[in-house]
């Protein structure tokens, strides 16, 4: 069985490979037809970048699964992918989260069929370029380049899906033992990946950087970079380093992935372009679309998503804005998370943020500044760029006299807490990070920042995990402090580790703020988490229902999302969550191939 899937994946390589690759009229074409021949070599690697994924709002139905699954956001539609993962209807057989090519949109999903299809055409390639026909030497140089780290993003994509996959580099034949395949450890795949990337940054030809829009689909340098050090990262983790130290070798990749990084002209978005126009200039980055010139305003972003921005006015809306409908809403939980601007200090105690199991009683921590009655006050300035809360405010073209539109949280508010409508917040919050300055969508439509892949911030924070885990608090400590400065944060109030635990905690704290809204925390919990555990942050999260009362003032009363009467807010905490379950039909042709359970645990 499995040498007839493969063969039918080898004709799907070729049906698929563009005009250039069509068959002669008797219907045959070799392999060695099609690398003898330049615009079919072209057209062979032109299909190495198929699949590639949008992230962003560009899962099914315009959701934003990891976002949704984890602890930062609640989605308001009740049907769907994500109200099957929470009410714990997802099966191997049936996951709808995976629903790709409905409606005529091109949902990311289906990453199993998806991936190994791509890592097998990138196989093909690589096995062939070196003799095939092409324009140049330099042609034939940064495309193997290019395809090695295709390959190598493929691959990290699949295993942060599914965990541990077979591992192969080469073009397995009809005649091959299928029998013998077997999953490789998350850490060779890992160091597979790192090879892979290395031969990328040794390319003489591969740049670090892209400067022509036509282009944006292609690989670079800073690519190779970011993309080995979150690899090594990932491989360290509790969850997945199987017992193995692996954070010296973490710490190292991820030190040169930084230095290469920086040596090559990547830099924190720190200048505002449009002054005024956003509180912050962390606000005003995530809201900027692509810049591909020699000399970037954003010298930041490394990968970003290569289609046009999504309309967040329709699809992650505000009720005042007249869209479809808030999609992912913030938790309380996320909100909990942003420190005090002023003292830098956290709102709850690190250790012990609160004293129940459903988060309704928050452990306060003395010192911080923190005023319940005054809740959104005072806070990290990436709390003000990232979220709508009550009082805050908005620009829409044509909204009263001056076109500032109040947000309006409370229960009866404009943009009013309604467990019922999708188009209001069911947390008492909204999303804000990536929204433009601006509401006109007679001029401004689809003008929302792009989804990013990988920037030099996310870097910072992965070197700055491993330096902690490796006992360097110090340089720890540097590296999140350099990402807090930038969002606002004065030096007198820069983070101070006493020892390594508290450096990890502080490092945990500073990705989920910096990193919110960026598909970073479901999968930083996971591999933070041991696989026999649950995913215990994720089995309670809450809301914030306003009362105003007559007196202008306001009530705040915490409550548990989900179906109440004390069940879980969302089965996928559940420990067999760790990773997706291979689809059912992949998991009967591989366990009659090779006769080995291959099903991820517990589905």
């Amino acid at each position: 069985m499995m040498r007839a899937v493969f063969i039918v994946m080898s004709l799907c390589c070729l049906i698929s490979c563009k005009k250039a690759l069509d068959a002669t009229p008797d219907g045959r074409i070799s392999y060695d037809d099609v690398f003898q021949d330049k615009e079919k070599v072209k057209a062979m690697f032109n299909t190495c970048f198929d699949n590639l994924p949008l992230k962003g709002l560009n899962y099914f139905f315009f959701a934003n699964n990891p976002v949704g699954l984890s602890d930062e956001s609640w989605y308001t539609r009740t049907d769907g992918p994500l109200a099957d993962a929470y009410n714990g209807s997802v099966t191997a057989a049936n996951n709808s989260l995976e629903m790709t090519g409905v409606l005529g949109f091109p949902w990311d999903g289906d990453y199993w069929a998806s991936y190994f299809k791509q890592i097998r055409r990138i196989n093909l390639f690589l096995q062939n370029i070196g003799q095939a026909k092409v324009e140049s030497e330099k042609e034939r140089e940064w495309w193997t380049a290019e395809a090695h780290l295709l390959r190598a993003f493929f691959y990290m994509e699949l295993i942060k899906w599914y965990g541990p996959v077979p591992l192969t580099t080469s073009v397995m034949q009809v005649g091959d033992d299928y029998s013998k395949i077997k999953k490789a450890s998350y850490a060779d795949i890992c160091r597979q990946i790192v090879a892979d990337c290395d031969v990328a940054l040794a390319s003489q030809n591969l740049p670090w950087r892209l400067i022509d829009g036509n282009q944006q689909k292609r690989m670079t340098k800073g690519i190779a970079a970011a993309l080995r050090g979150q690899a090594a990262l990932y491989a360290a983790s509790p969850a997945n380093n199987n017992g193995e130290n692996l954070w010296e070798w973490a710490y190292q990749v991820n030190k040169e992935s930084v230095a290469l990084l920086e040596q090559n002209g990547y830099q924190l978005y720190t200048d505002y372009q449009v002054g005024g126009n956003y509180s912050s200039a962390y606000q005003e980055y995530f809201a900027q679309n692509p810049d591909y010139s020699a000399t970037p305003n954003d010298k930041e972003t490394i990968m970003e998503n290569f289609r046009a921005s999504m309309d967040f006015f329709d699809i992650q809306t505000l009720p005042i804005l007249g869209g479809s409908f808030a999609g992912n809403v913030p938790t309380q939980e996320l909100i909990d998370a942003y420190d005090m601007a002023a003292t830098g200090k956290p709102v709850l105690d690190p250790v012990k943020p609160y004293l129940d199991e459903q988060h309704l009683q928050p452990n306060y921590l003395p010192g911080s500044g923190y005023d319940p009655q005054k809740p959104y006050e005072g806070r990290d300035p990436r709390f003000y760029a990232s979220t709508f809360y009550n009082g805050s405010t908005y620009i829409v073209a044509g909204y009263g006299s001056d076109n500032i539109a109040p947000i309006e949280t409370f229960v009866g508010g404009n943009c009013g807490l309604n467990l019922n409508n999708a188009k209001h917040t069911h947390t008492g919050y909204y999303s804000r990070k990536s929204y433009f300055t601006l509401y006109w969508p007679a001029v401004f439509r689809f003008a929302d920042g792009k989804p990013r892949f990988f920037r030099l911030g996310r870097s910072f924070l992965d070197l700055a995990e491993c330096a902690a885990e490796t006992g360097r608090v110090q340089e720890a400590m540097d590296y999140v402090n350099k990402i807090r400065r930038r969002a606002g944060f004065a030096p007198a109030v820069d983070k101070v580790a006493a020892s390594a635990e508290e450096a990890r905690r502080i490092v945990r704290s500073e990705r989920r703020v910096e990193l919110a809204y960026e598909e970073a925390r479901y999968f930083d919990v996971r591999r933070w988490t041991p696989r026999d555990q649950d995913m215990k942050e994720e089995k309670f999260v809450t809301g914030m229902r306003i009362t105003k009362n007559t007196d202008g003032s306001f009530k705040y009363e915490r409550f548990v999302l989900g179906p109440g009467n004390g069940a879980p807010s969302k089965s996928n905490y559940q420990k067999k969550w760790h990773f997706y379950p291979i689809p059912q039909k992949e998991v009967i042709k591989l366990e009659a191939a090779t006769g080995e359970v291959w099903q991820n645990k517990g589905w």
